[in-house]
């Protein structure tokens, strides 16, 4: 009997929470074609920042490409839309990890990639100045704010830190400054913490910032891009040959057939439905996000900070409970809303692509966690409350590249993926996005995009197939029984 992580994740259902951040909606959110094109050069499943990233770089890049993009739902309306709002690099925090890994050489390129992709995102806004998309999606940079609720993790920053200036080149390093609970408390209101690590951040009204680019994007190449939402993709096989035309695919959609020479899935948690060889390998996680108003009255009214609290894995041995590792949060400056999210939750439950109901656990403790940990008397008032479908990986990083005939089990060598972001999509989308069409215009990447990303038959039999990650997760305290149900 197949375990959570190999279940089919199925399509995305049709009534999704909504997001804080969806409200108003887009134009484009309700956007396709009065009759679906019956052929194109490349078939985009999933039109999130990965899908608008391989598009931008297709358009860009070829003059004659067409490209058509299947969206199951509204514009952008996944984890896209759904997320913090943090335009953060995961490398800082997981280094150590990273180096464990796959070695120090590997650890700095994935470190690299993620730090350059923030830089991407505010290049890919200023590309339209004449806009108002910088206005619009609130990009902006922060001052960035990890608070660290016990020791260990406060010792685990340190000595990740340590490394990371070990290995890193000089202008990278020392981009946090720990600090003890004194100064946090005394400079950032932060409370039963036993430090912080401050340094550079940046954040963002995501869907804004993704539909507005998706707008101007279609705008410019409106004879060769063509948006599909509320189309979602069934199912991919091989056209029969025909004499000029080879490596062509079928997509079917709900309203019809369409004929490619590639598709691309960017379809995160979500892919695993397409490509069924890839569950356990790649699978939905279930978020929680809300937003949150503590009032004029709270200490860091009017600041523009993004945050974090991290916390030692645990997981309790009689419920199997999973405590939240990870809180995330930004701050809007001018409506004072803390955008909140994180986990406490069975594993069993967090593993899930329904985000048409929430993890109930989780929600209940969400609201708990700004009046532990900052200096204020105010009581929360949940303006908003959803969740998300984030897309895992086995091993942890990203899954990019062409994929092999063991995956597609076609013969063809026109389907792509980037997919398995762990989180951390405004770390990696964009970069991968532009990765992957370089990749299908003949293009070199390797010298900016790291190896350990790239779809391989090593990986896919290796770190893929391991669940070492996997239990890092959930924390290595589960109780054998916990974790045997995974």
């Amino acid at each position: 009997m197949p375990g959570p992580l190999d279940v089919d994740p199925g399509l995305p259902v049709p009534n999704p929470t909504i997001p804080f951040w969806q409200v108003p909606s887009h134009p484009l959110a309700n956007v396709s074609s009065e009759k679906l094109p019956s052929s194109t050069d490349v078939v985009i499943i999933g039109s999130g920042m990965t899908g608008c990233s391989v598009a931008k770089g297709l358009l860009e890049g070829d003059p004659n490409i067409r490209v058509t993009v299947l969206e199951a739902r509204g514009l952008a309306s996944g984890a896209t839309s759904r997320n913090g709002g943090h335009i953060v690099s995961p490398s800082v925090g997981d280094f150590v990890e990273l180096v464990e890994c796959f070695g120090v050489p590997a650890a700095v390129e994935i470190a690299e990639f993620t730090l350059r992709n923030i830089e991407k995102t505010f290049e890919a806004v200023a590309e339209f100045p004449d806009s108002t998309l910088a206005k619009d999606s609130k990009i902006r940079r922060t001052t960035k704010i990890l608070a660290y609720t016990d020791q260990a993790s406060f010792d685990n920053a340190r000595n990740s830190l340590q490394v990371w200036n070990e290995h890193m080149p000089a202008s990278r390093r020392d981009l946090f400054e720990l600090i003890r609970p004194e100064e946090a408390k005394a400079k950032y209101g932060l409370q039963n913490v036993a430090g912080a690590g401050v340094g550079p951040g940046a954040a963002v009204w995501p869907y804004r910032l993704w539909c507005g680019l998706w707008s101007l994007i279609s705008e410019k190449y409106q004879d060769r891009l063509s948006i599909e939402t509320f189309t979602p993709a069934l199912g991919v096989s091989e056209a029969e040959p025909v004499e000029g035309m080879p490596g062509q695919y079928v997509v079917k959609t709900s309203r019809g057939n369409i004929t490619a020479s590639h598709v691309v899935y960017c379809t995160n948690g979500f892919t695993s439905h397409l490509l069924p060889t890839l569950r356990g390998k790649l699978f939905p996680f279930r978020g929680t996000m809300s937003a949150q108003d503590l009032g004029p009255q709270h200490p860091n009214h009017g600041a523009d900070r993004s945050w974090s609290m991290m916390s030692t894995p645990q997981v309790d041995s009689v419920s199997g409970v999973r405590s939240a590792s990870l809180y995330y949060l930004t701050q809007d400056p001018y409506t004072r809303y803390m955008m909140l999210g994180g986990e406490y939750e069975k594993p069993e439950v967090i593993v899930s692509s329904d985000d048409s109901t929430m993890n109930s656990l989780s929600a209940e403790e969400i609201v708990k966690v700004l009046p532990r940990h900052f200096e204020t008397s105010a009581v929360p008032q949940v303006k908003s409350l959803w969740s998300g479908i984030m897309g895992f990986s086995r091993d942890g990083v990203p899954i990019i590249g062409r994929l092999p005939e063991s995956v597609t089990k076609r013969s063809g060598r026109g389907e792509w993926i980037a997919a398995g972001f762990n989180g951390y999509g405004t770390g990696y989308c964009l970069s991968c996005g532009l990765a992957i069409a370089d990749m299908m215009l003949g293009k070199d990447i390797s010298t900016w995009v790291p190896s350990a990303l790239l779809v391989t038959e090593e990986r896919l039999q290796g770190s893929l197939s391991s669940s070492g990650f996997w239990d890092t997760l959930v924390g290595t305290g589960a109780p054998d029984d916990a974790r045997s149900k995974l």
